[in-house]
C-alpha cells in the first residue's frame, strides 16, 4: 500500500512556509498570516470562519478609509463655496447700494496729511462750507495731495481734486491762511501756494502773486503761513536766506527791519480805528489770574502790522493796572488798553472769536485741575453775559450765515443756528 503525503498548502497565498497552532489541525502561515484547518478526515484544507473575519475586517477598514476621503472632500468643497461667498458678498452689497442710488464707498486710503478749514462762502451769503485737504505717499492709492469741499447745508462731498501729484519727504504739511479782506490761501509742503475762489469753489495756482514781486520773482524757496500777531502777511524766504513778509492785499514784501519801520509809518488808504480784545496775564507769573482786555489801536487792514509779545497787569482794587510795554504799544498802535471785566478773573483764558455782535471767550472760571472749561459769549461793548456753556470748546470759531461752527481738527460740531445756543454742540463732520 503505497501513501501520499500532501503538502499543507496556505489556501490564500499558497506559501508552504508555516507554523503549527493545534497539533495536525491548526496553522498559520508564515508568509501572510492566514490561519486555516486541516479536515483531517479528507485531508484538503479549509478556511474557517477566523480567516473570514480577517478579510471582513481588511475589506471595513478600506471602506472606512473611502469614507472617510470622501468627508474630507467634502469639508473642501463647504470650505471653498463659504470662502468665496464671503469674497463674494461684499461686491454684492455694494452693487446692492448703488443700484440704490447712493455713492459706492471708496476703498480706504491711508492720508499722511490732513487738514481743514470752515469758512463763510461770502460768494453764497456765507453760507458755511468745510474744505480739506489730504495727501497720500502712495502706500494704499494713488499719491499727491488731493482737495474737496463740503457744503454744510447738504453735507455733499465734492469731487476730489489732485493739487500735487506728491507728498514731500521731509516738509509734510498743508495750512490755512484767511485774510481780513476775506481771501483764502493754502500753503502745501512749503513750496507751492494756492488760492481759493469762492465763486468757483475751487483752487488756483498763486505762485503768480509771488513772482509779481521784484524781491521774490524767480528766487523763493520757502513759503510759511504767517502768525497772526503779523496781520494778512505770508512768510517766505528767498535763495540769499533773507526772511521777508509778503503782503498779497498791499503787494508789498519788507524784511523784518523793514517791517518794524512800516508798522509805524504805513497808513493804509482804509485805515480806521477799531478795538480789540485780549488776556492779560498777573505779572507774578503765568499760571496766576488773568483779566480780559479791550486795545484800542489803527486798523491798518490788509497792510503791515504786528502785535506781538503779551499783557500783564499787577497790583489789586484800585491800584490795579496794566504795566506798560513801550515797544507792545508803538509796534501794534494801541492807544489805549482798559480792564473790560475788572470784577472777573479767569485762568486758562482765551479769546475764541469777535466781532460786532459778540465776544466769545473759553476760559476756567478758577485754577482748581477739577475746574470745568467755559465757551462764555459777552456783549462786545458792555461785556454783559449772554449765555455760557460747559465743555470742551478748544479750537477754532467761525460765524456763518447758519450760526456758530466748532473746527476741532477734522471733526466740525455746531453751536448754534442764528437764533438758538445749543445745550450740546451738534457733530456735523
Amino acid at each position: 500500500m503505497t501513501t501520499t503525503i500532501k503538502a499543507i498548502v496556505c489556501p490564500r497565498c499558497g506559501s508552504t512556509e508555516h507554523e503549527t497552532l493545534e497539533a495536525g489541525r491548526q496553522y498559520r502561515c508564515s508568509s501572510c498570516g492566514t490561519e486555516f484547518f486541516l479536515d483531517s478526515d479528507r485531508k484538503e484544507v479549509l478556511v474557517q470562519h477566523k480567516v473570514i473575519r480577517e478579510e471582513e475586517k481588511k475589506a471595513s477598514s478600506r471602506g472606512c478609509l473611502f469614507i472617510t476621503a470622501l468627508f474630507l472632500l467634502l469639508v473642501a468643497v463647504i470650505f471653498a463655496a463659504v470662502s468665496r461667498s464671503c469674497r463674494e458678498q461684499p461686491v454684492q452689497r455694494r452693487a446692492s447700494v448703488s443700484a440704490s442710488g447712493a455713492t459706492p464707498k471708496a476703498p480706504a486710503v491711508h492720508y499722511d496729511v490732513e487738514s481743514l478749514v470752515l469758512v463763510a462762502d461770502p460768494a453764497h451769503g456765507n453760507a458755511p462750507i468745510a474744505l480739506r485737504i489730504r495727501g497720500s505717499s502712495g502706500k494704499n492709492g494713488t499719491p499727491g495731495y488731493f482737495a474737496d469741499s463740503c457744503d454744510l447745508r447738504t453735507k455733499q462731498w465734492s469731487e476730489a481734486a489732485l493739487l500735487q501729484d506728491r507728498i514731500g519727504t521731509g516738509a509734510r504739511e498743508a495750512r490755512f491762511q484767511r485774510l481780513s479782506d476775506g481771501q483764502l490761501f493754502l500753503v502745501l509742503d512749503k513750496s507751492r501756494l494756492f488760492r481759493f475762489d469762492f465763486s468757483s469753489r475751487a483752487w488756483e495756482d498763486a505762485r503768480p502773486l509771488l513772482d509779481q514781486q521784484k524781491e521774490l520773482a524767480g528766487s523763493l524757496v520757502q513759503i510759511e503761513t504767517g502768525y497772526p500777531s503779523e496781520g494778512d502777511a505770508l512768510r517766505v524766504v528767498t535763495a540769499d536766506g533773507v526772511r521777508r513778509y509778503f503782503y498779497p492785499g498791499v503787494n508789498m514784501s519788507p524784511t523784518y527791519q523793514e517791517l518794524g519801520k512800516l508798522v509805524t509809518e504805513y497808513r493804509h488808504p482804509g485805515a480806521e480805528e477799531g478795538y480789540g480784545f485780549t488776556f492779560a496775564r498777573k505779572r507774578v507769573g503765568s499760571t496766576g489770574p488773568q483779566q480780559l482786555i479791550r486795545y484800542h489801536y489803527l486798523d491798518n487792514r490788509t497792510g503791515p502790522r504786528m502785535f506781538s509779545g503779551y499783557l500783564e497787569w499787577e497790583g489789586d482794587g484800585a491800584e490795579r493796572h496794566i504795566v506798560e510795554q513801550p515797544y507792545l504799544l508803538r509796534q501794534a498802535r494801541i492807544d489805549a488798553l482798559e480792564f473790560f471785566t475788572p470784577d472777573r478773573q479767569y485762568f486758562q483764558a482765551s479769546v475764541s472769536l469777535y466781532d460786532e455782535k459778540e465776544l466769545i471767550i473759553f476760559f476756567r472760571p478758577d485754577p482748581g485741575p477739577e475746574s470745568p472749561f467755559l465757551l462764555q459769549a459777552l456783549d462786545p461793548e458792555s461785556g454783559a453775559i449772554r449765555w455760557t456753556r460747559k465743555g470742551n470748546f478748544s479750537g477754532t470759531l467761525t460765524r456763518t450765515a447758519d450760526g456758530l461752527y466748532l473746527r476741532q481738527g477734522m471733526k466740525l460740531y455746531r453751536i448754534s443756528d442764528t437764533e438758538t445756543v445749543y445745550e450740546e454742540p451738534e457733530r456735523v463732520l
